[in-house]
């Protein structure tokens, strides 16, 4: 492990070892295996007072990713959290930091709102942001082709880079072939595979990161 780990991302009660600022992580297991609440550990962890956390959520309200969130260590006041919500009825929020686009395929909309939200957090002095995406298994369904969804991917993760920020974002690959999986994975600065044990422990594996631990580690 490197020795300067200033500034880079911890993970408090996780085996994973720090990471460099601008890193994207793909978090990839079954939908019911605790991929979701994994991923929501990995962005709760290691807070700090300078950042902030903005979520795409294709398969609930933000309302409710927000509060999931909360529950698994997220202690950001809600000036701090934004959320980006994909279909279902269209509600006036008084909550300004969640808006909402007509369907998880309106990739242009979830773009636009990503951006118009980051921008806003800058504003308020906001150094870093968290980025979450539930799930990326919903964006591939709801596309006509992979395509689209990849060259989303790889703006939203060319903007954590650029900005210092981090990202993660989850997949359930029995959903995919091989092919789309391969492909997906190449926006990514690294991939964490969650599975269960033959003796019914979950474990994780970090893959394409430096200074990572070595195969399958109890979670």
């Amino acid at each position: 492990m490197s020795q300067n780990t200033r500034g880079h991302y911890e993970f408090a009660d996780l085996p994973i070892n720090p990471v460099r600022p601008g890193t994207s992580l793909l978090v990839a297991g079954p939908a019911l295996g605790g991929t979701r609440e994994l991923a929501l550990r990995m962005l709760a962890a290691g807070e700090t007072r300078n950042e902030g956390a903005l979520f795409i959520a294709a398969d609930e309200s933000g309302e409710e990713l927000l509060a999931d969130y909360t529950a698994q260590g997220g202690t950001f006041d809600r000036g701090r959290m934004a959320a980006i919500e994909c279909g279902g009825p269209q509600i006036e929020s008084d909550d300004q930091n969640i808006r909402s686009v007509r369907s998880p395929s309106d990739l242009t909309g979830i773009g636009i709102e990503y951006s118009s939200l980051y921008e806003g957090l800058h504003g308020e002095g906001i150094e870093r942001v968290r980025t979450g995406v539930f799930t990326v298994s919903t964006l591939l369904m709801y596309a006509d082709e992979i395509q689209p969804v990849y060259r989303f991917l790889h703006t939203l993760t060319g903007r954590v880079r650029s900005a210092d920020g981090f990202g993660v974002c989850v997949v359930d690959p029995t959903t995919q072939d091989d092919r789309t999986l391969s492909s997906i994975s190449q926006t990514f600065d690294g991939r964490v595979d969650l599975r269960t044990s033959g003796d019914g422990d979950a474990e994780l594996r970090v893959q394409g990161v430096r200074d990572q631990p070595d195969g399958w580690q109890r979670l």
